[in-house]
């Protein structure tokens, strides 16, 4: 598609449409567009990341959430409104500007403002505990905390802006502020992972990797200007800016879904808003899929591509969209914070009705390298296991202060900067990778990434505990966390459910919860998990109980929140 070539046609009617939008004088789009070569010249200012469909489509709808809908004059607006407070509060070149994300329409007014100062933008979880919140925002010391309620601060010492202020702002008098270019180099945005240390890790994105990573990842998403794309993914998770920020850029249309994750109520709304991109984690995929029989045109009418990735999917489910839509594109997706969203990806273009283990992720993305290590040697022939390291322009600056842990997982070879991933892959008889496993104890769940290690210390950061096991075990039907703590007291499980609740998010909490007077030690000394968790996952699966003992002799009872039987 060329600049002359954009189709400035009708928008589908919905709630979320106010119909065709008025011809405007052409602007050349960004260099991370669809067309090759709108690639030419330096790159845009981050923070002009939605001037061109503003200037080019004004009155189109750019995204709706339910609640609020914007065009993109109004998002650019509200933009520079908000950029030029917080330039009055400090705000510049390289500060860091924290928000307290949920999903809203004026989550991408917040990251665009941030931007537009040249600063780096840092989505944290809203609903995370105080302390953790506290903890993560003296390790930022951010110039600016901008948060979507009305809470008290969570921390002295940073500007601190609610609700009430910012829509205070946003309905003042209209301000213009002049978009703060960022150096390539500089960090765009800071998102926190679970760590092994018990320390949740910042990986830090600098512009050149997310420039690069727009144009290298929609050579596979094909948004266009006529994209209706259906946003699941919370702020605070990268792939935002995926289903968000990257569609925006376009001139797509976004519709942010904030409601129950029910299949029929998802289903209804893809139908209701005309979408033709639906990205959606295994999880949130499996309930839209709903047993297969609602997956037909009359379902997903204007429906082109179905992506999904951050863990693992069941091939049926997939079977079932390829089947029920043979013209729809389904791809398979992976891709680590580290390396920016997304960096490997594979299009399933045939059922293969046999399948049982999960398809490929397939092949890196344009600018992207990757290698299969094994004992330092990089490795080709088919079904031999090694770990992931990936490498190229997409390559995270590193973790938010923590150079000893970056020099852990980044390497370079052949002078091009690679990141360990920690994940177990091999090529099959294609030449596509397939995903193993880890050589850790990282797991993803609902598409988050959680370091069982992070619970782990938390847990045994209580005074009492001895040893503490950590897992995913099978409870009808689904993978859930469970944890055994390992104490003579068994008064101390409640002291350590209380310190869960108080650092770690909701999604980290673990689902079934034991106690064992004594320890399982293997041969080297070390907790031997295996059988904790056997006997565990068998007794939870023949109750609705969530908490539990293990009796001296190695039986599993069920107990109550007293730890009683």
């Amino acid at each position: 598609m060329t600049k002359s070539s954009v189709s400035e046609g009708p928008i589908p009617e919905g709630p979320a449409s106010k119909g065709p939008a008025p011809k405007a004088p052409a602007v050349a789009l960004p260099p991370w567009s669809i067309d090759p070569a709108d690639q030419a010249g330096p790159a845009p200012a981050l923070g002009d990341l939605v001037r061109a469909a503003a200037i080019r489509w004004p009155d189109r709808q750019a995204l709706h959430d339910g609640r609020l809908g914007l065009t993109f004059a109004e998002l650019e607006q509200r933009a520079r409104t908000l950029a030029a407070w917080l330039a009055g509060q400090g705000v510049g070149p390289d500060d860091r500007v924290a928000v307290l994300a949920e999903k809203s329409a004026l989550m991408p007014v917040l990251a665009v403002a941030i931007w537009k100062c040249g600063a780096v933008y840092v989505p944290l979880d809203g609903t995370a505990p105080v302390p953790r919140l506290r903890g993560l925002l003296d390790r930022l010391d951010p110039r600016v905390v901008l948060a979507l309620d009305d809470r008290e601060p969570t921390a002295d010492g940073f500007r601190w802006a609610g609700r009430t202020e910012l829509d205070g702002i946003l309905a003042g008098p209209a301000r213009e502020w002049p978009t703060v270019p960022h150096r390539p180099g500089a960090t765009a945005y800071i998102i926190f992972t679970s760590g092994s240390t018990g320390e949740p890790k910042g990986v830090e994105i600098t512009v050149a990797n997310l420039v690069a990573y727009f144009g290298n990842h929609n050579e596979i998403l094909r948004f266009t200007p006529e994209s209706r794309v259906f946003s699941l993914s919370p702020f605070h998770f990268d792939v935002s800016i995926e289903d968000t920020l990257l569609p925006l850029s376009l001139g797509a249309y976004v519709h942010q879904f904030r409601g129950v994750h029910a299949g029929a109520v998802m289903r209804a709304v893809i139908a209701r808003e005309g979408i033709t991109h639906l990205i959606a984690v295994s999880t949130l995929l499996t309930m839209i899929t709903e047993g297969g029989r609602h997956v037909t045109r009359e379902n997903f009418p204007r429906l082109e591509m179905v992506m999904t990735g951050a863990e693992v999917c069941d091939p049926g489910v997939i079977n079932v969209w390829k089947d029920g839509l043979p013209e729809v594109r389904v791809i398979n997706v992976y891709g680590p914070t580290e390396a920016t969203i997304v960096c490997v990806a594979h299009e399933i273009e045939r059922v293969d009705p046999e399948r049982v283990s999960a398809y490929p992720i397939g092949r890196p993305l344009r600018g992207v390298t990757a290698r299969i290590m094994d004992d330092g040697t990089e490795v080709h022939d088919p079904d031999r296991i090694g770990e992931l390291w990936i490498g190229g322009e997409q390559v995270m600056r590193g973790y938010h202060g923590q150079p000893e842990e970056t020099a852990r997982r980044v390497v370079e070879v052949d002078g091009v900067r690679h990141y360990r991933t920690g994940d177990l892959c091999s090529y099959d008889e294609n030449g596509d990778i397939v995903f193993r496993g880890r050589n850790d104890d990282e797991v993803k769940l609902a598409g988050r990434r959680i370091h069982l290690g992070e619970i782990r210390q938390t847990v045994l950061s209580c005074p009492g505990v001895e040893r503490a096991a950590v897992a995913l075990v099978p409870r009808h039907g689904h993978d859930v966390i469970a944890l055994v703590v390992m104490a003579p007291d068994r008064a101390v499980v409640a002291d350590v459910e209380k310190r869960l609740g108080e650092l770690l998010p909701s999604y980290m909490l673990p689902t079934l919860v034991a106690w064992s007077p004594e320890l399982t030690l293997s041969s080297t000394g070390k907790t031997d998990e295996k059988p904790l968790m056997r006997r565990l996952a068998e007794a939870a699966g023949e109750t609705s109980a969530t908490r539990f003992a293990f009796t001296p002799a190695g039986d599993v009872e069920a107990v109550d929140e007293d730890g009683h039987a």
